[in-house]
Formats: structure tokens, C-alpha cells, sequence
């Protein structure tokens, strides 16, 4: 099967399109409420009918930008938002897209593609954010089709992909999904290393031996812990590895999260 622009206009065409919720997804329309800076770069790729991009522009950002192999569902973006700017509609072949970006929005586009190109859509991805840059959004946590799409999988599928050019990367089951797709979504979210041409150890600050001490005993001991980062996100977990990938110290949650140890601002016991 190719998957190619001519296969997905005639789905379009013949109004085969199931994957189409007729509206945001909970779980990403959510994300984007809680954001405050109204400029940051967003991408959506695979947007299709853009229903999160829309949503989006409604709620003030302004740098929205839609990447989709076929131009078919941009006529009726327009028509429900006639406001949002055309020029931010792209129509082309995201592993040919070059840009850079704070957001990238994933809506199982992901899914969407010839399962052979997984370690493709990684690595580009990681290319196209800025460092401190996040990908986040919805996976199918459900086996689904092997002969079309969407293709589907799960986190012990999913995590190897992803932690080969995200050190820090979590999927956990979506709280806020749809009632038909409960408990078959896991929600994204993998950040780019912050420091000079995105590396990790050019930004990595050795931390102190005793506070190490503090991980190995947590580990040692399976105590569920709450980690709080740089950023102000807090984790909760038990940690089961301590490991050093090109020099920089991670800890790796049962959950399947990965940190660097020196981005974590406080370790503490989890309450209850």
C-alpha cells in the first residue's frame, strides 16, 4: 500500500475518514488551555482537518503552522476559520519540512505512518524542535491494523523509539480521552536537551556525590518519590535505573519517564 498523497485524497474524497473526531482531541485541546505564551512556534503535523489548529488560533497563538501530505481537508478549515492565516497551512511531505519549533503537537499522525518509518519520524522530529522544545500529544495505545492505518502499538513499543534521541520522554494512559477511545490512548511527551546544538553535555553540570548517594538509596530501596525540575514539572514514581548516556547522569521511573539528574530542583518522598 502506498500511503502516499494520492491514497489519502481519495480517503478524503470518499469521506473514509474514521479517525476524524469532528472536533479537538480532549487530551490536546487541554494542553493547549493551559499554556500562557501565545507566541510560541506550534507545528501540527498530519493536521488534517485541524481542529486543534483552529482551536489553537481561537485562543490567541500566533504562530500555528499545519503540515499535511494533501491539501483536501484545507477548504474546510478554512470555511469553519476563515481568519487563520493560509500561509500557515503547508502541504508537503513532513520528513522534507525544515523549521524549528517550540511545540510539535502529535494527534496519531504517528500512527498514521508505515510503521518502517518510526525511527524516521523520531530523529526528524527531534530535528525540527528548538532545544527545550517539546513533543507532545496522543498515541494509540491498541495493536490496530498491520495492513493500513492507523498502526498501532504500545509503551514497550513505543519507549525504545523514543529514548534513543529523547533522554527525556514519558507516556503515561490519557485521563481525558473520548469515552470511544478510553484506556487506548497514551499521552506523549518528550522534551529536547537545552544546550548548544542540543546536546546533552555541553549543558550537563556534574551533580554532587552526595546527593547521588540520595538516587541510589531511593532506587536501592523502591521508595515512590516526587521529582521536582527545572521547568516546575513534578513526577511521581519509583526510580529503576541510574544510567549515563554520553556523559550525563539520567534516572528512569517505572512509569517509563527519563530525567537528567541535574535538572531535577528537589527529591522527596511521595506522600502517601
Amino acid at each position: 500500500m502506498q500511503l502516499d498523497r494520492t491514497f489519502w485524497n481519495d480517503l478524503y474524497a470518499n469521506g473514509d475518514t474514521g479517525w476524524d473526531l469532528g472536533g479537538p482531541s480532549t487530551p490536546l485541546r487541554e494542553y493547549l488551555d493551559q499554556l500562557k505564551d501565545k507566541d510560541l512556534r506550534i507545528l501540527i503535523p498530519g493536521g488534517g482537518r485541524s481542529y486543534e489548529a483552529e482551536h489553537a488560533h481561537r485562543k490567541g497563538f500566533r504562530n500555528v503552522f499545519v503540515i499535511d501530505l494533501t491539501d483536501a481537508p484545507l477548504k474546510d478549515l478554512l470555511k469553519r476559520c476563515p481568519d487563520f492565516p493560509q500561509d500557515h497551512f503547508l502541504v508537503g511531505d513532513f520528513f522534507t519540512h525544515e523549521g524549528a519549533y517550540d511545540r510539535i503537537l502529535e494527534q496519531t499522525f504517528f500512527c498514521a505512518l508505515d510503521p518502517g518509518l518510526r525511527p524516521r519520524y523520531v530523529e526528524h522530529m527531534h530535528g525540527l524542535l528548538k532545544p527545550g522544545g517539546r513533543l507532545v500529544g496522543v498515541l494509540f495505545n491498541d495493536a490496530l491494523n498491520t495492513d493500513r492505518p492507523p498502526f498501532g502499538g504500545s509503551k514497550e513499543v513505543y519507549l525504545p523509539l523514543f529514548s534513543k534521541h529523547f533522554p527525556e520522554v514519558s507516556l503515561a494512559p490519557c485521563y481525558n480521552s473520548i469515552k470511544p477511545r478510553d484506556g487506548r490512548e497514551l499521552w506523549l511527551r518528550a522534551v529536547k536537551p537545552v544546550g548548544p546544538a542540543g546536546t546533552d553535555e555541553a549543558s550537563y553540570t556534574p551533580i554532587d556525590c552526595n546527593l547521588y548517594d540520595h538516587y541510589e538509596a531511593a532506587a536501592t530501596l523502591r521508595t515512590p518519590m516526587r521529582l521536582t525540575t527545572s521547568d516546575g514539572a513534578v513526577h511521581l514514581g519509583i526510580i529503576t535505573d541510574l544510567f549515563v548516556q554520553e556523559k550525563v547522569e539520567y534516572a528512569r521511573l517505572d512509569n517509563g519517564t527519563t530525567l537528567r539528574l541535574d535538572l531535577i530542583t528537589r527529591l522527596e518522598k511521595a506522600e502517601g
